[in-house]
């Protein structure tokens, strides 16, 4: 059974144009998270996962680069659509899934995260408890396939309700308690120049060593540093659009 990471990733921001390519430290963002993400041990794979439009050409030019990460291009709306298809393309059975807005997904929790979706059978699982953005989450192939035949809009961007609120799926919370890590209201994903400043800040102050850091020493960094916090804490996330079923679905 394949297990392998879905980055989830598209150009077409607003508030924050271009923002998976912008370079901290001299690498585009997307780089800092590819390269976080192949330190996770359960995963046999990382796939990029882009729209078709050529608005989306550099993104998938870009990912192209990585060695050991494929490219997969789909549905530009539907996201739930893209996942589907990139893992059947790829032969994955179990997703992990998250977005290239999170440059800080903790590749320890989703070894932690793979361990507890398979031993609990799961359809879905996700963890609660983590800085927002850090997190990713676990999927069989087969309830996304389900989920893009009871769905019906093509907008899939925030696809989370499908699964907890249908009543359709087996659905798994990982809690994560370790006070080195629990910070949920911590903001760590990029959505605004604000939150890009925070990232490169925590990037080059962490980097300086030389030695990978891990969420443990970016949550020590924030404790010790609330003028970090401070340079996104008023930023409010943009609410997704509403889960929508078809009728008898």
């Amino acid at each position: 059974m394949k297990t392998a990471i879905l980055i989830t990733a598209r150009l077409k921001s607003t508030r924050l144009p271009l923002k998976v390519l912008k370079p901290i430290m001299g690498r585009p963002m997307l780089e800092h998270l590819v390269n976080r993400l192949k330190r996770a041990k359960r995963p046999q794979g990382i796939i990029l996962c882009t729209s078709t439009l050529c608005q989306d050409d550099p993104l998938a030019e870009q990912a192209a680069r990585y060695p050991g990460v494929e490219v997969f291009r789909g549905d530009p709306d539907d996201v739930l659509l893209r996942l589907a298809h990139a893992a059947e393309t790829f032969g994955v059975n179990t997703i992990v899934s998250c977005t290239a807005d999170n440059p800080f997904v903790d590749p320890e929790y989703v070894d932690f995260l793979v361990e507890f979706h398979l031993n609990g059978a799961y359809d879905y699982s996700r963890t609660e408890g983590m800085p927002f953005g850090t997190f990713s989450y676990a999927l069989r192939r087969d309830a996304i396939v389900r989920a893009c035949e009871i769905k019906a809009t093509s907008d899939t961007e925030v696809w989370g309700g499908y699964f907890t609120e249908t009543g359709e799926f087996s659905c798994g919370v990982l809690r994560v308690t370790d006070p080195a890590i629990a910070w949920p209201e911590l903001r760590l994903t990029v959505d605004t120049p604000e939150d890009f400043e925070l990232a490169t800040q925590i990037i080059q102050e962490l980097s300086a060593s030389g030695v990978p850091f891990g969420l443990r020493e970016i949550v020590q960094l924030c404790r010790n540093r609330p003028d970090l916090v401070r340079l996104n804490k008023h930023i409010v996330q943009k609410a997704g659009a509403p889960t929508v079923l078809k009728k008898g679905g």
